[in-house]
């Protein structure tokens, strides 16, 4: 925490991110919303990313550059910069995406005629390494405003999808309340289920996010131990049981919030959601890959027809 009241507290985390950071940073300084500050957690880069960083930070006081003096893992890094809020709201950046100029405005106007929204986000849009931009309509996330907790939980679960989402803005004070970002790759589907029970969420469509695809994000890694090295700063075979390690998570959220919602109803919804065959499936793969990953290619071979290719793409050790 700081002494600094700012309206919006930001923070990006990043590990080599020399490529991109600028033009997001660029983009967060071009905001008409002008009363914010950016904490830049640097997950000790080795390419040109904290001097990128550090420049602006002379030129802008609103830019502050926190440097860890190892990899401490995405997770930790983004946890850490939710450390250093000090504004009324709070939203987290990548290093490689882009805001429309309006974004922290018009999400803020938002929150502040709406006391039962907990996250505001505009649409999402892509963007390419040459900033061509296309529309994803099929990943975007709408508002999910009904008064049942219990029915926002399970819409978030089935709805947020790539979870773009998590770069809305938040009111800090239900994240406070949150497990915020776990160790294991795709947390932030829970986190925002967690938000879900504890307010609504709402879809700027004035505001735009602009998610940048190239082949050095986190979700192009097919390796699953590899992406728990991102994810947490060390190869685990644990920690690469996404579903598994999801599915837990998820049960711990729905018996945190007894004072919004009753937890049996929650739990009753994420049974249900275990026993697909779907997800049956994934558990079964990941919980060979975690005795022995021979183990789950030969239930890769065998039973690939029984679940699906697209399914079985991400879950199988390597």
């Amino acid at each position: 925490m700081t002494d600094r009241a700012e309206k919006v507290t930001l923070s990006l985390p990043v590990f080599n991110g020399s490529d991109y950071i600028a033009d997001a940073i660029e983009s967060i300084l071009g905001q008409t919303l002008t009363d914010f500050r950016l904490y830049v957690t640097d997950n000790a880069s080795h390419d040109d990313t904290p001097e990128i960083v550090s420049s602006y930070a002379r030129k802008d006081s609103r830019v502050v550059l926190v440097s860890n003096k190892e990899n401490i893992g995405a997770a930790a890094n983004y946890n850490l910069g939710f450390t250093y809020r000090a504004g009324k709201y709070f939203k987290w950046c990548a290093h490689d995406d882009r805001l429309s100029p309006n974004y922290l405005e018009a999400c803020v106007d938002a929150l502040e005629a709406r006391p039962d929204v907990g996250l505001a986000y505009g649409r999402t849009l892509q963007i390419s390494p040459k900033d061509e931009i296309f529309e994803i309509p099929e990943y975007e996330t709408p508002s999910i405003d009904n008064d049942d907790p219990a029915q926002r939980f399970r819409q978030t679960i089935a709805l947020s999808k790539t979870c773009f989402p998590i770069f809305g803005v938040f009111r800090p004070e239900l994240l406070e309340r949150s497990m915020l970002h776990r160790s294991y790759y795709g947390s932030d589907r829970a986190l925002l289920a967690e938000m879900a029970i504890l307010g609504k969420f709402l879809l700027v469509e004035d505001a735009v996010f602009y998610n940048r695809e190239h082949e050095e994000r986190s979700i192009n890694i097919d390796d699953k131990l590899q992406r728990s090295l991102w994810q947490t700063g060390r190869k685990s075979r644990s920690a690469a049981a996404e579903h598994i390690q999801l599915a837990s998570h998820l049960f711990r959220i729905a018996s945190r919030h007894g004072d919004v919602v009753a937890p049996y109803r929650l739990w009753a919804g994420l049974i249900r959601r275990s026993l697909t065959p779907v997800e049956l499936g994934r558990y079964s793969l990941e919980l060979a890959g975690m005795i022995s990953p021979k183990m789950a290619a030969f239930l890769k071979r065998n039973f690939a027809g029984q679940i699906g290719p697209r399914q079985l793409k991400q879950v199988v050790f390597k």
